[in-house]
């Protein structure tokens, strides 16, 4: 028997009952006509049988006895924010893990994106809730510090994480500790109108090249964000690091030497086209057809096709720099093992996880609009077995295969808002670059350990 809750109402499905009335009603029926057959004979009439001479009994073989099945039952419980189209390969995979294991059963919650997190954190806090939370990456080291997760320890992943993108299986990591397993994926992209730039940039001297020929009355080749969520990526790309293991600033590596190189990087931004810092300009330009290049979130790619057209549009790989590359931040939604699975006998909750990430999941996925976090060599294209007819969605897998890790540490929000005040100081107020980085280095630690300091203790 399986339960689903869809959005406050309870499907039941049961795939033994249509069986078992079967199979009554045949038993009834046999047996009915084994006494109808009994009671033919003519009314008044005596028979009498004559018994056969005693034999000795016959002994019989005592049955070989196999060993008694291991049944796999219990019940999984799943919330999530997927849509009604999303959601239905969520059932699809249930299904097809019905199938085999027949008696487990699925409550499944939808939870709209904005009330997940309020509502998770009440229903654990209370005892209840699911077993496995489909929810973003980055909400993990706050509900492990509450207790309510459990990480996937010495479970192993191979199988699985040999499919996935890099940098999203680094979002799934606090502290050195995996919370949870990347399904879906989304970050900074480079988008491209092809009416303007009819090629993709391999290099960041070809892309200077063909965006400054492109701009003219009306039309700049490329307008560029520089606020830190769009343009801090490229400091890893180019073999920095923002925080270390300990989640304590990295930038300060070599004597800055890679953050430095990235300043340097958007200084030269303004030779490429227009650069904006923390606004929408750009992609109005783009939407309206006036902009060959912008850096925006993958998640806004349906609405840009449906402005410049599907067909015009492209996301493209990011280009080299130097030695290293541009890079946009990786983000992605994570599968997460809940304290609820420590009762489980079974552990039919993990069991269920790993079917999630099947190629024909993962290719349904990629079918209703998500982006699934594999990586490019598993695609049909490149050989592998996964077959995605969007082509948005292949196009952002290629893109995220140089993409680094959003950090999930709590830290990553003095970082950003630290980093966006020291860029702006460089561009708009002429700040030594050197010097910002060091006083970049400084507010961080001691944002950090302040923090640290007034934070509460685990229990």
């Amino acid at each position: 028997m399986g339960w689903v809750y869809n959005q406050g109402v309870r499907i039941q499905w049961n795939r033994t009952s249509w069986f078992i009335t079967t199979v009554q009603r045949l038993v009834f029926l046999l047996l009915g006509f084994s006494l109808a057959s009994g009671g033919c004979g003519p009314v008044g009439q005596i028979q009498t049988t004559e018994m056969p001479p005693t034999a000795s009994p016959t002994p019989i073989p005592s049955p070989t006895l196999s060993p008694t099945p291991n049944i796999i039952e219990g019940t999984v419980t799943i919330w999530h924010s997927w849509d009604e189209t999303q959601r239905s390969i969520l059932f699809r995979t249930i299904s097809v893990f019905q199938s085999t294991y027949p008696q487990v059963q699925f409550d499944v919650l939808y939870v709209p994106a904005l009330d997940l997190a309020t509502r998770f954190e009440e229903a654990m806090s209370q005892g209840a809730g699911p077993t496995i939370l489909i929810a973003p990456a980055q909400w993990g080291g706050r509900f492990y510090e509450q207790g309510f997760l459990v990480d996937f320890g010495n479970r192993n992943l191979d199988s699985i994480t040999t499919l996935l993108n890099q940098a999203a299986l680094e979002t799934g990591v606090y502290y050195g500790k995996r919370l949870s397993v990347p399904i879906t994926m989304n970050g900074v992209v480079l988008y491209r109108n092809k009416t303007i730039l009819p090629t993709a940039a391999q290099t960041f001297e070809q892309m200077r090249a063909f965006a400054t020929t492109a701009t003219q009355a009306g039309t700049v080749g490329a307008d560029l964000e520089r606020s830190f969520f769009f343009s801090g990526g490229h400091l890893l790309g180019l073999g920095g690091l923002l925080l270390n293991a300990e989640g304590l600033p990295g930038f300060q590596q070599d004597d800055y030497r890679y953050a430095l190189e990235w300043l340097d990087l958007l200084k030269a931004f303004e030779q490429v086209g227009v650069t904006e810092f923390n606004s929408d300009n750009d992609l109005r330009l783009f939407q309206e057809g006036r902009a060959g290049l912008i850096v925006e979130g993958s998640w806004n790619r349906y609405l840009l096709a449906g402005e410049v057209g599907p067909l015009n549009l492209a996301i493209d790989p990011w280009p080299t720099y130097k030695t290293g590359r541009l890079a946009g931040f990786v983000q992605s939604e994570g599968v997460f093992l809940t304290r609820q699975t420590l009762n489980e006998e079974d552990e039919i909750s993990w069991l269920f996880l790993q079917s999630l990430f099947s190629p024909e999941a993962l290719s349904n996925l990629g079918n209703v609009g998500l982006i699934p976090a594999i990586g490019t060599e598993q695609l049909v294209e490149n050989g592998g077995v996964i077959n995605i007819g969007d082509p948005f969605v292949t196009q952002s897998i290629v893109a995220f295969e140089s993409g680094v890790a959003y950090p999930s540490l709590p830290e990553m929000e003095i970082v950003e808002k630290q980093m966006d005040v020291i860029l702006r100081a460089v561009f708009f107020q002429g700040m030594n670059q050197r010097a910002a980085m060091q006083q970049a280095y400084e507010r961080i630690l001691a944002d950090i350990n302040a923090q640290r300091s007034s934070s509460t203790p685990s229990p």
